[in-house]
């Protein structure tokens, strides 16, 4: 082979695009017995063996991605900087600076990968990426560019070209005419960037002056600035570790930021974050019992949270504190319910501390708890599996406290993984001592444990699992409202449900979970106490209503129903409650108050979407109130929305919801007939060959309802004679409805045209 400096050896054009599919296959291959290291390996021999020329940024960008896959960022890095002037050259000038955006955005991706490379070098990278984007003027995404500058420069530790950047991208931001109305943030944001810079530097003064001229951009925005509550806890955090004096007046300012008919939940749950930003605020000024006082106050499962970080920091502040014994408590706990981020913490601090007597048994506890979780596995024992880990941490909590009530839990717990039920029932059962700790799963399995032992009628009858938090006793609700899953939770058989299921007393105890749950938020909302699955108000929000489903559906309470939806709207708005709303005032004959909850639910699906949107469900049932409210003027709107949702649904959407369709138009057209007769025949009588057709004999009828409504009874009669022709036998109450229909259409035309000499009307069939 030719040295691969041999010009004559460089693969071009389809020649290395070959090669290139066959590099690939390297890392596509279906041979699990080659391990990543190996694949990688064999891929960077096969990109060094041959010179690579590409012959535009696609390619480039290929040979780029393999030499990153094969763990040589150098290489990558050294291909794009050998070709992108030649490959420039060949460009438009706006393709040029795209392309060349795109190249820099490559190398500094490929530098920050490479070992040991030199800071200035990493360095160079990112300012000749700068002057790229900053070329490119508007052209592409520059916001995007800028911000993933800025994170290089970050880990580059370029403070200067850091500060660079965040100039560019604000006064790029400032020339956008679409964020006019984020002016004030934008200048807010970029203050606490520079704040940062800043507080870098060690410039302690600078950065709080900074803090501070955050703060007064969003406190005297000018009217019609885009500024709510979010965005002043969104920037919270930053302005309060620049400017710590600035903590109360921030505190203040937030709350007044939201609107006058805030809910209660809103209200706690912004305090709640609030809460979380003064603690650390005191921490960072070394005030450590008033940061956990603190702490505690916002240490709760909130919408925003993507993991348990608060109580990470809990746990951390309390260990420094010396206050081991309520650091164990915390542990213990965010372990037993697997909360991520501080299960972790909790597995570190444990194992830090597992032979001291401050916190025992709360340490091994956890460590017990850890080894049921699989997610965990990192902080057991190298030489143990989980189950030897779970026995020697349980033999461990057994020495420190003798059936400690903590251990009796996880226990049972871990004999009903085993399917032990009667062993594992009494030790469950624990759970009427600690509360605190009967987490959704947790209670649920008791109940699975106690039917599976007793029966489930007893189960029914023993007394209410309690759960000391408003998320559990929502998830416990959920779980006991599936029939299916809990018949098979319990251990029976077949897929249909025994004739004897006990719906009622299954219903006592979901309405039970679901107002205990209920109140146990809105306590919080209204106190600021309660448990840590007290705070998330999108589960209470889902909570009212499940539990409006039920006030209406099974109860007739329509007002206690209502009441849930606006409260669930209030703290947390989804489409459900609104669908529920327009379901409720069908249910209870509302049609003056049916037609704008259909107004707001039509908008809402419209502006937010809604999967399970089925306007053919409740567009009849508007029509129908309008034609009594004398409205009826107003279905054509109706109308042209049905029309408007069938035109956006594709083909196979369209044949599956084509029978729904049919029958809330023929419904609607029937209404809307009483008052435009002459406007809906032509539609009608289009319609006619398919519903001939399909043979449906209650389509058929709503068409004749709507031909009788129109003023053309005879047609009506010949549509009507059809239908109960196609009647199923099986279906009597509608056969019976047709013959009455006809009966009482023949009675009114013969009254008001008998036959001539005693001949039969040409409409009569029979």
């Amino acid at each position: 082979m030719a040295p691969v400096s041999d010009p004559s050896t460089a693969l071009r054009s389809e020649a290395l695009d070959a090669f290139l599919d066959h590099v690939d296959t390297l890392f596509n291959t279906e041979d699990e017995t080659q391990e990543w290291p190996a694949r990688q390996a064999a891929a960077a021999q096969q990109l060094a063996s041959r010179a690579l020329e590409p012959e535009d940024l696609d390619q480039l960008r290929r040979v780029y991605r393999l030499w990153s896959m094969a763990g040589q960022p150098a290489q990558a890095l050294a291909a794009v900087q050998q070709h992108q002037a030649r490959l420039l050259q060949e460009l438009t000038a706006d393709a040029q600076r795209d392309a060349a955006v795109t190249m820099a955005m490559l190398q500094a991706d490929a530098a920050e990968d490479v070992p040991g490379l030199p800071r200035e070098q990493y360095r160079d990278v990112i300012a000749q990426a700068m002057a790229a984007v900053d070329q490119a003027g508007a052209l592409g995404d520059p916001d995007r560019a800028w911000r993933h500058l800025a994170r290089h420069a970050h880990q580059a530790q370029a403070l200067d070209l850091q500060e660079q950047i965040y100039r560019k991208q604000h006064q790029y931001k400032s020339q956008q005419a679409d964020r006019a109305q984020l002016r004030a943030w934008d200048d807010a944001m970029l203050a606490t960037r520079l704040g940062r810079i800043e507080a870098a530097k060690g410039n302690s003064a600078a950065a709080r002056d900074l803090g501070h001229y955050a703060l007064q951009k969003l406190q005297r925005a000018e009217a019609g600035q885009d500024i709510d509550t979010d965005d002043w806890l969104l920037l919270g955090e930053d302005i309060i570790a620049l400017a710590p004096d600035a903590l109360v007046q921030h505190s203040e300012l937030t709350l007044a930021s939201l609107p006058s008919n805030a809910s209660p939940a809103a209200w706690r749950d912004t305090r709640a974050q609030l809460a979380r930003l003064a603690a650390a605020s005191l921490h960072q000024q070394g005030a450590l019992d008033a940061a956990i006082s603190k702490g505690q106050e916002g240490r709760f499962a909130l919408v925003r949270d993507s993991d348990d970080s608060t109580s990470a920091r809990l746990i951390d502040w309390l260990v420094q504190a010396a206050r081991l014994p309520e650091a164990a408590h915390v542990c213990f706990e965010s372990t037993l319910h697997s909360r991520p981020g501080s299960r972790e913490a909790a597995c570190r601090q444990a194992l830090a501390h597992l032979g001291e007597p401050g916190g025992a048994p709360y340490w091994a506890l956890t460590l017990m708890a850890a080894a049921q979780d699989e997610d965990l596995a990192e902080f057991l024992p190298a030489d143990m599996d989980a189950e030897q880990a779970f026995a020697h941490y349980s033999a461990l909590v057994q020495q420190q406290s003798l059936n400690h009530p903590m251990w009796r839990l996880l226990q049972g717990n871990h004999l009903f993984e085993q399917q032990d039920y009667a062993q594992a029932l009494p030790l469950l059962e624990t759970l009427a001592e600690r509360p605190q700790y009967a987490n959704g799963e947790l209670a649920y399995r008791l109940f699975v444990c106690r039917a599976r032992v007793a029966g489930l009628a007893s189960a029914l009858q023993s007394p209410y699992i309690r759960c000391d938090g408003g998320s559990w006793c929502y998830a416990m609700g959920v779980q006991l409202d599936d029939d299916e899953a809990l018949m098979q939770a319990i251990g029976g058989e077949g897929e249909e449900l025994p004739a004897d299921w006990p719906y009622d007393e299954l219903l006592r105890w979901i309405k039970h979970y679901y107002e205990t749950g209920q109140a146990r938020f809105e306590h919080w909302f209204a106190t600021g106490q309660g448990s840590y699955k007290d705070g998330n108000l999108h589960d209470y929000s889902m909570l009212c209503n499940n539990l409006a489903i039920k006030y209406r559906y099974n109860d007739e309470n329509y007002d206690g129903a209502l009441a849930l939806h606006a409260k669930g709207i209030a703290t947390s708005p989804f489409a459900e409650h609104y669908n529920g709303i327009v379901s409720t005032h069908i249910d209870s004959d509302n049609y003056a108050q049916l037609i704008p909850a259909a107004e707001q639910l039509w908008h809402y699906s419209q502006d937010n979407g809604y999967s399970r949107h089925s306007p053919c469900d409740y567009f009849p049932k508007v029509a129908y109130a309008l034609y009594k409210q004398d409205r009826n003027v107003e279905n054509s709107i109706w109308l042209e929305r049905l029309d408007e949702w069938w035109s956006q649904l594709d083909e196979d959407e369209q044949r599956s919801e084509r029978y729904d369709y049919l029958r809330s138009l023929l419904n609607q057209l029937d209404y809307y007939s009483a008052t435009h007769g002459a406007e809906v025949l032509p539609r009608l009588q289009a319609l006619l060959p398919e519903l001939a057709q399909r043979q449906n004999a209650y389509l058929l009828r709503r068409a004749g309802d709507a031909m009788q409504t129109s003023g053309t009874d005879q047609q009506a009669m010949q549509i009507y004679q059809q239908a109960l022709a196609c009647a199923r036998a099986d279906d009597p109450a509608e056969r019976e409805k047709l013959q009455t229909t006809i009966d009482q259409l023949n009675a009114q035309l013969i009254t008001a045209a008998p036959a001539a000499g005693g001949g039969k009307p040409w409409w009569k069939f029979w």
